[in-house]
């Protein structure tokens, strides 16, 4: 009879207390990668060689921080350069968001650049708001070459794109550090 009473007692308190894993759960959420979304105002054209214009942002946060890519579509559909963000500064009370990013779109051909020309040094510079459906602001594209001079601004409005944020939330990186250890396809050459 003793030994049925010290394991109800036993088995009593093995359900109050709270398992390592509910424990652990809190700490592992706060952890956890979120995907905050897709956004995009790609166009892509409607012929037998399709081309797309125009930019996504894949954002992502991990303790509050947002990490991700900047991508800039120029011409022909598939292998789209892409850039990691960079100088991520974001406000969550107001929305307001900063970025920057290095690409490599194409080609140079200048005077410094020899007849066969060099990797194009992109760097795009946004500063904006984000809310849950859009990312719009201010878009400025420089010449790594001359990043003194504004090659082109431009007002964006990139709208969340729902499917590829589900996409993007089953293939989130593990976390950060992993990602940024990660090479980045069609990434920039400088």
């Amino acid at each position: 009879m003793h030994r049925i009473a010290i394991l109800a007692l036993s088995l009593a308190f093995a359900a109050a207390a709270p398992s390592a894993s509910a424990v652990d759960a809190p700490a592992a959420r706060s952890n956890a990668v979120e995907t905050v979304g897709v956004y995009s105002n790609v166009r892509i054209s409607h012929s037998e060689d399709p081309h797309a214009y125009g930019y996504d942002v894949e954002l992502y946060r991990q303790n509050g921080a947002l990490f991700g890519l900047f991508y800039s579509s120029q011409g022909m559909v598939g292998d789209t350069p892409r850039g990691r963000l960079q100088d991520v500064r974001f406000d969550a009370a107001s929305g307001k968001l900063s970025f920057r990013a290095k690409l490599t779109v194409g080609r140079e051909y200048s005077k410094d650049s020899g007849d066969d020309g060099r990797p194009s040094r992109d760097l795009f510079e946004f500063d904006g708001l984000l809310s849950a459906k859009t990312l719009s602001g201010a878009l400025l594209h420089r010449n790594g070459y001359r990043p003194q001079e504004v090659d082109e601004r431009e007002m964006v409005t990139l709208k969340l794109d729902p499917q590829r944020t589900r996409d993007a939330r089953e293939l989130a990186p593990a976390s950060r550090a992993a990602w940024e250890a990660e090479p980045v396809p069609n990434g920039p050459e400088w």
